[in-house]
């Protein structure tokens, strides 16, 4: 089951429309909330921000298979 996740939190003014929520399981929910990792929307996709921890380079990593870029 996934849950909805607003990039930009709804008790920080975050709208809640299409582009600023972001299906998850409760597994990478919990990551987003608990250990550093973001979402940044780019045309209308989830991008995926690591921690500085996992990634110094903090490099956005999306989830689109049929795209090699």
């Amino acid at each position: 089951h996934c849950q909805i996740h607003h990039i930009r939190h709804w008790a920080h003014h975050g709208e809640t429309e299409p582009d600023n929520l972001g299906l998850l399981c409760t597994y990478h929910h919990g990551l987003v909330h608990h250990s550093g990792w973001e979402i940044v929307m780019h045309d209308h996709l989830p991008w995926f921000i690591p921690p500085k921890w996992l990634d110094p380079t903090r490099t956005p990593r999306h989830n689109r298979p049929w795209t090699l870029v």
